[in-house]
């Protein structure tokens, strides 16, 4: 195998970073890992750096002389965090790959699919400014130098979750199916939406490590899938062996009755949504991603099948539902046959 280089990863074993890890490892990368231990999977093959990242003064000590030709930081999410990664990491690495999101894009989408050079605005988000705040952070941070690549992700999802309009990152959704509840889907639930898989997106994302015409550059990493909410869900409903039931209801009904959906609907999921990832293409002409809907959903419903501690149910989200349901039908609306 050919030795690629050292790699650093803040973070690691998330839903992001977990396939990548393994990914790096697989293309011949030393990889590295910083972050806190906390997680309940661990890839084997790394070296393992144990601390808060956000912690400046503690960053020395742990990362003593080190250096890296790349460092991956996926968990920054406002410039604060951000600028104390580059204060710990400026000279440590040839190139700094910050992962930002989709959801930084205009909304509402402006039409057609999403390219790099789309505007970014959105009012509806928080999470989604602090990370265009980032983002104008870094580019004065290129522009002086500083050797960074900015990678937009968009509804990326792996083994640990299962992709939902509201909260993909426990059971809620499945189990409210196996319990014949309601869903809740904004409009006719026709509005596409592009999932990834993390294996595909590790594809794409080590394939920009490394790679000198990635620096200085802004690159979206998706799959080329743009399921429908009825296909996404009409899928997880047959993997688990249910008829699901659909309640539709207008986006700006649902937004209008809990400001969190309102937040996931009008800052990112309540659009039709496609992208075009020819740069990506272009930088990594090996990127194809392989990993269909339903060989990743059955991936996820099988890793929580092995993990049944982790088959949790958000209660308090699952109530929020509820609420909107009863407050549509309530309305006068109704519900899916």
């Amino acid at each position: 195998m050919i030795h690629k280089g050292r790699a650093l990863f803040i973070g690691g074993t998330g839903n992001l970073s977990y396939d990548c890890s393994l990914r790096a490892l697989d293309e011949g990368w030393e990889l590295w890992h910083l972050n806190r231990g906390s997680s309940l999977r661990t890839v084997h093959g790394v070296h393992t750096l144990r601390a808060d990242a956000r912690d400046e003064t503690l960053m020395p000590a742990v990362l003593g002389s080190g250096a890296w030709d790349v460092v991956v930081d996926f968990i920054s999410f406002d410039p604060e965090q951000l600028s104390r990664a580059r204060k710990v990491f400026e000279g440590r690495c040839a190139q700094f790959i910050f992962i930002s999101s989709a959801s930084c894009y205009h909304k509402p989408p402006l039409g057609g699919p999403i390219r790099e050079d789309t505007p970014l605005v959105n009012p509806y988000w928080d999470y989604a400014r602090r990370k265009i705040a980032c983002e104008e952070y870094l580019a004065e941070a290129i522009a002086k130098g500083f050797p960074a690549t900015i990678v937009r992700p968009s509804h990326t999802y792996g083994a640990t979750w299962i992709p939902s309009l509201f909260g993909s990152a426990d059971y809620t959704t499945a189990a409210r199916m196996q319990e014949g509840k309601e869903i809740l889907v904004f409009g006719d639930g026709n509005a596409r939406w592009t999932l990834t898989h993390a294996r595909d997106f590790a594809l794409g994302l080590v394939g920009l490590m490394g790679n000198a015409h990635a620096l200085g550059q802004t690159v979206q990493i998706m799959g080329d899938a743009a399921p429908s909410w009825n296909e996404i869900y009409g899928t997880l409903a047959r993997l688990l062996g249910v008829k699901p039931r659909f309640l539709y209801a207008p986006r700006d009904f649902i937004a209008s009755h809990d400001p969190g959906f309102a937040e996931r609907l009008l800052g990112d999921k309540g659009y039709d949504t496609t992208f075009d990832c020819s740069k990506l293409k272009s930088l990594v002409p090996g990127f194809l991603p392989c990993v269909s809907l339903e060989q990743g959903l059955q991936e996820s419903l099988m890793w929580f099948g092995g993990h049944p501690e982790r088959m949790r149910v958000d209660a308090g989200l699952s109530a929020r539902m509820d609420a909107v349901i009863s407050a549509w039908k309530d309305s006068g609306g109704g519900s899916a046959p």
